[in-house]
């Protein structure tokens, strides 16, 4: 029986928004893509594939002039871009508003769906039922094959057996006091926790003892998609109802910029700027920028925790001029006022919703931690399929890239 556990299922799940890109093409033509791999054209099916999977549509906008994403359309012509004006590719289902329909996805394998309302609470979790986190697709269609879920299930240790396959600690994630947990066996693993917390394991074990042969490139390469948040106080009309990013604009060649709203309720999220945000929320426009530059941190773990120091390109931003140039005009459109997170220019801190890499691939084991099929190495039946895998800044939102990867990875496995 496949059993799935940890952080992994919840991923795709309450904090996310859905967005599915396809990076540039230029962005495999960096540096940490093994060249032996056509990357664009070995991904361009699992591309499709995970679409298919995800319910990847274009959001609907219906009013070309409206709300802020009509704002962001005229910031757009502002600065001479219109061509790159575009509404987003989300995993929602948009059928009729609020009512429910049976699966429209896995001829009815699936569960059914409630057509978005546009309340733009997709990062709290979708109260309606229309985002298509990943228990409503692969999640739950691998419960029908047999797979058994472990929700609040934490990994804490790898234990490679003498005679083959692996022994797994676990602990309950909501555990006030981690006690002797549990052991699970298996003959394969993947790990799919995130570039955070698959690095942080892999980190945990190797000074554990029970990894010692773990690559030194491991938290080489971590990345933060280079993303800069910046909010737009809008005290009339506000940023109007849709999905939380609907549309997104590029004011160079390098740069994304993503509206994104949340909704009517508050949110934690306000007290990160700086001046304060009133009525934050509804009356207030995120804009997301991503730069497509490559630039890295490594990560080392000590003391019991994971640390980040500076690697290999420029530093990480806290600023991004061409974001500011967007937020400056999107102010002007809608006679509001620009926010910057306080951290960003007082402490110098970058901020990241997107945290990528920590175990690039190649065939070396002193460069890289797993080879092109996700199989780390010097540790077979030990896989990696997440964010850490992604080798490079993509400049956009990477659920559909971690998503193609994996769908390549598992397409030979186990035998590849």
């Amino acid at each position: 029986m496949l059993t799935l556990t940890g952080v992994g299922v919840g991923g795709g799940s309450l904090a996310y928004a859905g967005v599915h890109y396809r990076p540039e093409p230029e962005v495999f033509r960096a540096p940490g893509w093994d060249p032996s791999v056509d990357w664009p054209a070995e991904l361009a099916p699992c591309y499709d594939l995970a679409e298919r999977m995800l319910g990847t549509t274009t959001v609907p906008l219906p009013d070309r002039d409206a709300g802020g994403d009509g704002a962001l359309r005229r910031v757009a012509d502002d600065l001479r871009v219109t061509t790159t004006f575009h509404p987003t590719r989300v995993g929602v289902y948009f059928g009729p508003p609020g009512m429910s329909a049976a699966d429209p996805y896995f001829d009815g394998r699936g569960p059914s769906r409630t057509g978005c309302t546009g309340c733009g609470r997709c990062l709290t979790g979708c109260p309606v039922g229309a985002k298509n986190t990943l228990m409503k697709n692969y999640l739950h269609l691998a419960e029908q094959l047999g797979a058994q879920i472990r929700p609040r299930t934490t990994v804490i240790s790898l234990h490679p057996r003498p005679d083959g396959g692996w022994r797994l600690r676990t602990v309950r994630s909501d555990a006030l006091v981690r006690g002797r947990g549990e052991m699970l066996d298996a003959e394969q693993v993947v790990l799919a926790a995130g570039a955070w917390g698959t690095v942080e394991l892999l980190h945990r074990s190797r000074a554990a003892g029970t990894l010692p042969d773990l690559s030194p490139a491991l938290g080489t390469g971590t990345r933060t998609n280079r993303e800069v948040p910046l909010a737009v106080s809008d005290p009339d009309a506000g940023v109007g109802s849709g999905v939380v990013i609907g549309s997104a604009l590029r004011p160079d060649d390098r740069t994304l910029v993503q509206l994104g709203r949340l909704g009517p309720k508050l949110h934690p999220l306000g007290a990160a700027f700086l001046p304060p945000v009133r009525r934050f929320g509804p009356h207030t426009a995120l804009l997301f920028a991503m730069e497509r530059t490559n630039s890295s941190l490594t990560s080392r773990y000590r003391w019991g925790r994971m640390t980040f120091a500076p690697g290999e390109g420029p530093a990480e931003p806290v600023s991004l001029a061409a974001a500011r140039a967007v937020a400056r005009r999107y102010a002007e459109h809608v006679g509001g006022r620009t926010h910057a997170v306080w951290w960003g220019p007082l402490l110098r801190l970058p901020f990241t919703a997107h945290l990528l890499g920590g175990c690039p691939l190649g065939d070396d084991p002193g460069t890289s931690v797993m080879d092109v099929h996700h199989r780390v190495h010097r540790y077979p039946g030990l896989h990696i399929a997440d964010a850490s895998a992604v080798p490079t800044n993509l400049g956009c939102n990477p659920a559909l890239t971690i998503t193609a990867m994996a769908e390549r990875a598992f397409a030979r496995w186990p035998t590849a």
